[in-house]
């Protein structure tokens, strides 16, 4: 075995007891290459498990992944919240993982086979379902609608294609060279886009992914020295002007990208050319006697660990919690010409307090119309929430990645996400409207207001999470492949089914959680649902026609079927 794949199956091996997963050894190799990949970008583990589309009818592909101006999406009902326009920039990544020690044609191969048919907008979900399997499919028709409506709103497309492998190095013949050739011709010709990339990873480029750390330290250089402000025991500001170049270099990355990292704790995502941010463009690209940070509120950044020489200054764990959409204009608009003086106010608050931190984000947004429901991670029950699985052992992500960037176990980090459908499965016995529409839940105040209570027992928040990381670990081990096809889109209704066969009782109680006895939940147990779950769908599939797989997971009527079709102590059926 060559030095690189020993040292990688050696980083392999740390990820694995870092994020505690117990995986096989081709599943968690694709697990860890995604990460690598992924991992200057702004998206969770939970992001990536949910991209993965591999197994029987995948067409050779792994994973999809959609973004929309370096946002990550994950249903349709993620897309109420962009507005496509002629600015906006959609990239869609297409990765295959394989633990083998060469890069074989016959994987290039399939995706020239499966390509023109997933990218066919003339395709409907029930026509795809013959030929890929339920997670492909979802995959391929959120693609479709994004491809559409940027498309439609003049936007830019871009697709990459990843493969990844376990070879020593990078070392592919003529043949591979001229059937990706073809593979790239072909999907500029489907997407009407130029812009059309394929990557090769070997075990080389993987442990240069794996050892490239992510800067927690950056360094802002004021137009003249910041000043400093410091208040009693509570932490330090700095006030002070920043050069629109030099702030366009410091939200730069090493690949010139923007540094979406800084922005997780942000409570929007860019808007693209809404009026507000017209106008920031047009301030930017047109100069005047007016300077930049007279007609505009600046940009608030929370941080730790100053260090200040001069006029620049040095901080670690850097947040933008205010002032996104300014910074994404002048990082898009501006040319960093640095002969260009004016400059933008920035304010720098030295603080690792969870609620003041939440105190500065509401404050610094509430200037402008924001909806409730993006201010849903600075509520007291989330901070409460996040508190009592801390004490548990567990971690709350309330603001996106911050257990992640902390180094804790993936699998002991829930989002409020995941949260939410896990409660909404498992306690509303809905898991129907958790697969079908995730953000909504967080969006509405009658469905968020239905699953975040102050006055319940949070016991019962965790060991629904638990249930389900139960349910998704008992169903990766499951050895029938077809029937795990079948079943994928129905892991929600999977976590209710354990839980009411563990129960006895169709009629879950809130009490009946908090008090569940987890040593009830073995893979036996497991199997047995999932066979029945498996025939249930067979039936309702035979007795309803014009349905499928993905329209029954989101419809209610075969959930009041699934639980119709409940014993009692007999199980389902």
């Amino acid at each position: 075995m060559s030095n690189n794949k020993i040292l990688l199956e050696g980083c392999i091996k740390k990820f694995q007891e870092v994020n505690e997963l117990e995986l096989e050894e081709s599943e968690l190799f694709e697990l860890f290459s995604l990460t690598q990949i992924h991992k200057d970008q702004s998206i969770t583990f939970e992001n990536i498990e949910n991209s993965i589309v591999d197994g029987s009818k995948d067409g050779g592909i792994d994973s999809i992944m959609i973004f929309i101006d370096d946002e990550l999406v994950e249903s349709i009902d993620d897309l109420e919240s962009f507005n496509f326009s002629n600015r906006t920039k959609t990239v869609f990544i297409i990765s295959q993982c394989k633990k083998e020690k060469s890069f074989k044609e016959t994987v290039v191969d399939k995706l020239i086979t499966s390509i023109p048919v997933l990218l066919d907008l003339e395709q409907n979900e029930s026509t795809l379902l013959k030929r890929f399997n339920p997670d492909l499919v979802s995959q391929a028709l959120l693609l479709l609608q994004v491809w559409k409506d940027t498309a439609i709103g003049g936007g830019n497309i871009s697709l990459d294609y990843m493969y990844v492998t376990n070879a020593n190095e990078v070392e592919v013949n003529n043949v591979f060279i001229e059937k990706v050739s073809q593979l790239k011709a072909l999907t500029i010709k489907l997407l009407s886009t130029s812009d059309v990339t394929f990557d090769n990873f070997s075990s080389k480029e993987l442990l240069e992914l794996y050892q490239k750390q992510k800067l927690n330290r950056l360094s802002l250089e004021f137009k003249d020295r910041p000043l400093m402000i410091d208040y009693g025991k509570s932490g330090i500001g700095y006030i002070g002007t920043v050069t629109l170049a030099k702030y366009k270099e410091f939200l730069t990355s090493e690949n010139n990208n923007i540094r979406d990292d800084l922005f997780e704790s942000n409570i929007r995502h860019f808007q693209g050319l809404v009026d507000v941010n017209k106008n920031i463009m047009s301030t930017i690209n047109n100069p005047s006697d007016e300077d930049f940070w007279w007609l505009n509120n600046g940009i608030t950044i929370i941080a730790e660990e100053p260090k200040e020489v001069g006029k620049t200054l040095s901080i670690e764990n850097v947040q933008i919690v205010n002032g996104l959409q300014t910074s994404y204009s002048i990082y898009n608009n501006h040319s960093k010409d640095e002969s260009d003086k004016r400059s933008v106010l920035v304010k720098v608050i030295i603080n690792n307090d969870k609620n003041t931190t939440d105190h500065i984000i509401a404050s610094t947004n509430s200037q402008n119309p924001v909806s409730p429901t993006l201010l849903r991670a600075t509520e007291k029950i989330q901070r409460d929430l996040e508190l009592y699985f801390l004490n548990s052992g567990y971690y709350y992500d309330r603001r996106k990645n911050y257990y992640k960037n902390l180094g804790k176990p993936s699998t002991k980090t829930f989002s409020i996400q995941y949260v939410a459908q896990s409660i909404q499965s498992i306690i509303n016995v809905e898991p129907h409207s958790a697969r079908a529409t995730p953000t909504t839940l967080l969006k509405k105040d009658a469905s968020y207001k239905s699953i975040f209570n102050s006055s319940r027992d949070f016991k019962a928040y965790l060991n629904c999470c638990l249930i389900n990381r139960k349910v998704n670990e008992f169903w990766t081990k499951f050895k029938d492949a077809g029937i795990k096809a079948k079943t994928s889109n129905f892991k929600f209704h999977l976590s209710l089914l354990l839980t009411v066969i563990v129960l006895e009782s169709k009629n879950v109680k809130f009490q009946d959680i908090v008090d569940f006895d987890f040593e009830k939940l073995n893979q036996a147990e497991f199997d047995d649902a999932i066979d029945r779950l498996s025939k249930l769908i067979e039936e309702y599939l035979n007795d309803n026609e014009n349905t499928n797989l993905i329209n029954i997971a989101k419809s209610k009527s075969f959930t009041n079927f699934l639980l119709d079709n409940f014993n009692g102590t007999n199980g389902i059926g």
